[in-house]
């Protein structure tokens, strides 16, 4: 079918980039100019209707048609091959689960994180090792990146205006991590959630940027599940006063410690959920404690409010916690990512409908002084 979208004549690329930046169509970063024939080749690669609407993404409701994702995702500078994982996350970030609408306007600092599992990581070089959360990898990178833009472009998320962040983090620009499944004692992230192990999928969270859990010293799987449980209980995250999900990334290091003593995942989110509360009398008078309400309306029902030394979880249930490995091997390391906090958002997982081909990591002369 012949794209829809409206054709600008440009004098060159760098016009092109600067009328970008002019109309507000970027994230702050130099875009890719989408021309007709990038935006078909990455079509091509989830061969739909480019009219189908994938999802109605807030605070503005637009229609994410596939050709305006394809837009899009040509300016991340993604590649064709990975066109259906930012399809698949555009789905679970437009689910009414996740409360897209609440993320997009919040003035917490919440941003949506992509968690890839499945084949698709490795066909794709999407890193789930060495410096998963940071620089180096395209296609972490530029498949973060095309969710934000799909965010700004369709959802109208501009900072200051629709978007209520009062501080944001760097995630807000690509937040995109795949799961080391290689190195987990456990079964991925997607088959907990009911996928097939040789499915490819995403799931998508609402959270903060990486909090690390620096742990070189304990020498058993409690030890390093308490230093990971004081991270999650401070009185500055929304979790511990609103609830919601929580998401624990467990290095390989810890990970392996773990595997040897026999902690199954269940294990360590009941071990977490346990551990990871603070007294009453710590709460009430900082935080986002608002008496009754804070009881009411997020907190357990059998937390004792007249009893200042309850301990207080840091989300309601061990079900609310999401454990997944991803880091290098070498480092004794693990990562808290604290939520929005709010009841009424949920991370969401989605299969990928189309496993691409590999992509070779390409071989480059450069400077490397």
């Amino acid at each position: 079918m012949p794209l829809r979208s409206q054709r600008i004549a440009v004098k060159d690329y760098s016009h092109a980039v600067e009328l970008f930046y002019e109309k507000g169509w970027t994230d702050g970063l130099p875009v890719i100019p989408p021309t007709e024939e990038k935006v078909e080749a990455m079509l091509r690669a989830v061969e739909r209707d480019p009219g189908e609407v994938v999802g109605l993404v807030a605070p503005r409701f637009g229609k994410a048609t596939l050709e305006k994702i394809a837009v899009n995702a040509v300016m991340a500078g993604c590649l064709p091959a990975y066109f259906p994982v930012v399809v698949a996350a555009v789905e679970a970030a437009t689910d009414e689960a996740f409360n897209l609408n609440g993320i997009q306007a919040t003035t917490h600092v919440s941003a949506p994180l992509i968690i890839v599992n499945g084949p698709v990581r490795r066909a794709l070089d999407i890193n789930g090792g060495p410096n998963c959360f940071g620089q180096g990898w395209r296609a972490n990178a530029t498949i973060g990146r095309a969710l934000r833009l799909v965010l700004i472009n369709i959802g109208g998320g501009y900072p200051g205006r629709t978007d209520k962040a009062c501080l944001g983090h760097p995630g807000k620009y690509s937040y995109c991590v795949a799961e080391n499944e290689e190195a987990s004692p456990w079964e991925p992230l997607h088959v907990e959630r009911g996928l097939a192990a040789g499915d490819s999928a995403v799931t998508v969270f609402g959270c903060e940027a990486p909090h690390s859990v620096t742990d070189h010293v304990s020498g058993t799987g409690r030890g390093i599940l308490a230093t990971v449980a004081d991270t999650m209980a401070t009185r500055g995250n929304n979790n511990m006063y609103r609830a919601g999900e929580m998401a624990v990334v467990i290095g390989p290091e810890h990970a392996e410690t773990l595997r040897a003593e026999g902690w199954s995942k269940a294990d360590v989110r009941q071990f977490l959920f346990d551990t990871a509360r603070r007294p009453l009398r710590d709460l009430r008078d900082g935080g986002e404690f608002y008496g009754d309400k804070t009881f009411d309306l997020y907190w357990p029902r059998w937390v004792d409010r007249a009893d200042d030394d309850a301990r207080i979880p840091v989300v309601r249930g061990p079900q609310d916690l999401i454990v997944f490995v991803a880091g290098g091997s070498v480092g004794r390391f693990s990562a808290v990512l604290p939520g929005w906090g709010a009841l009424g958002s949920r991370s969401l997982t989605k299969k990928v409908a189309f496993a691409p081909a590999p992509v070779a990591p390409a071989a480059v002369c450069c400077d490397d002084g």
